[in-house]
């Protein structure tokens, strides 16, 4: 879905032009550009929806965003990095599967 300033306004019913604008220009969304504007796609979308959240329902200071957006940017970016991992794995003859799980049984069990 490719949506443009006016439509994540009016989808958004707490968002402000002025919002939009301003966490854009932070770079907390990063809408793709096109030649009539910023075009958000539904990642934006719901990043929009989250800053909503943040700054208005939970009144987060404007100062601690950046850091809250880079701890969830990271936690996504290791969820992805697992869900190839175990894609990986699963690519695998079922030997190498069983020494693998066995070995990370072994850790996890290994850690308490």
């Amino acid at each position: 879905m490719s949506l443009d300033e006016r439509m994540v306004v009016a989808r958004i019913e707490r968002l402000t032009v002025h919002d939009l604008r301003l966490w854009v220009s932070e770079g907390w969304v990063r809408p793709a550009e096109s030649e009539a504007g910023p075009i958000f796609d539904d990642v934006d979308v719901a990043r929009l929806r989250l800053l909503c959240d943040l700054s208005k329902d939970m009144a987060l200071p404007e100062d601690a965003i950046p850091t809250l957006l880079s701890l969830i940017d990271n936690l996504h970016r290791t969820r992805r990095d697992l869900r190839l991992l175990r894609e990986a794995v699963e690519d695998q003859p079922d030997d190498i599967r069983r020494a693998v799980l066995a070995s990370l049984k072994a850790r996890i069990g290994g850690s308490d």
